[in-house]
Parts: C-alpha cells; sequence; structure tokens
C-alpha cells in the first residue's frame, strides 16, 4: 500500500509538470517535446527495465531560433529482482535539466545539439526499505527533427564518480 501511493504521487507529480509546461500559453511559441526511449549502461547486457520517458520545453532565445533554452524531465520505473532472495524491488527515477541547444534553421530536416545540468534522482521502494538516492548531473545530447518527429542520442553521467555513464537513445515528437 506504501508503495503504491508513493508511487501514484510520483507519476501525478510529472502529469502536472508535463501539462503545465507544454500546454500553458507562456509556452505556445516554444518546441514541445515528448519521447520514449531505451537507456543503456555499457556494463549491462539485459535490456529489461531501461524504458524511459523524457518531456520538455525548449524556448528560442534570438531572432533566427537557433539557439534554444528549456527544460527537459526524465522518468522511468520498473521492477527488479533482489538478488540471491526472492523480493523484488519497484524503481523510479525522476531526473530533471536545463538544457542549451543550437538547433539548425527550420529546414525540414533539423539538425540539434545541446548540454544540460540538473538533478539526477532514483527512488527505490522494497517491502520497508525504502531509498531515494540523488545527485548533480549533466547531459549532452544530439539529435534531429524532421517535422513533428524527432530522434535523440544523450550521454548522461553525475558529477560524482561513482555513478556510471548511460547512454539513452530516444524518439518521439515535437510540436
Amino acid at each position: 500500500m506504501f508503495f503504491k501511493k508513493h508511487l501514484r504521487a510520483l507519476r501525478d507529480f510529472f502529469l502536472v509538470i508535463f501539462f503545465l509546461f507544454t500546454y500553458s500559453t507562456v509556452s505556445i511559441a516554444a518546441d514541445k517535446f515528448l519521447r520514449g526511449g531505451i537507456v543503456l549502461h555499457p556494463s549491462d547486457i539485459e535490456l529489461a527495465g531501461r524504458w524511459q520517458f523524457t518531456n520538455g520545453v525548449d524556448y528560442p532565445i534570438n531572432f533566427s531560433e537557433t539557439i534554444h533554452i528549456g527544460f527537459e524531465t526524465q522518468t522511468s520505473v520498473y521492477r527488479q529482482d533482489v538478488v540471491g532472495t526472492e523480493r523484488t524491488a519497484f524503481l523510479a527515477s525522476a531526473n530533471g535539466f536545463i538544457n542549451a541547444k543550437y538547433k539548425s534553421r527550420n529546414i525540414g530536416l533539423r539538425p540539434y545539439a545541446g548540454v544540460g545540468v540538473g538533478l539526477l534522482n532514483n527512488f527505490t521502494f522494497l517491502s520497508g526499505n525504502n531509498d531515494w538516492s540523488h545527485s548533480i548531473g549533466y547531459h549532452t545530447l544530439v539529435g534531429v527533427e524532421l517535422g513533428r518527429i524527432g530522434i535523440e542520442l544523450q550521454l548522461q553521467n553525475a558529477f560524482d564518480s561513482s555513478v556510471r555513464t548511460s547512454y539513452a537513445i530516444y524518439a518521439g515528437f515535437v510540436w
């Protein structure tokens, strides 16, 4: 019961953030996006539980609309078996970044690159042993938009050297 209550609260928080920033009148001139993808760690072979969703807004800050400042939130929820026991842990990530991107002029195919700094969060729910780990991190990204479709590759890491680098491949919509 405790797990379901907190999981619903986390889901509701991200839904509110998503609707607040992607449908507000302030963000009408901005590029909004919603993508889904898979997170990869070079040392892991198994891909189970690696799906992640990201959404955000990029605001153009120059007249040619090539330089953008924005934000991005990322979340995923998955199960993982605890090694050596018959218990299962539920993990939920909740990351938030402030981004700066350079996008080429809008000529149909629009490549872009950027960097972001933010907070990397991981919530672990395990029958009374709930845990929250967090650290400040960064990500670099490259992608391409073709009309309303976007594909992106991200490299993400924490400034703390004990956290391993992850790579993510996303595909989704831009409006």
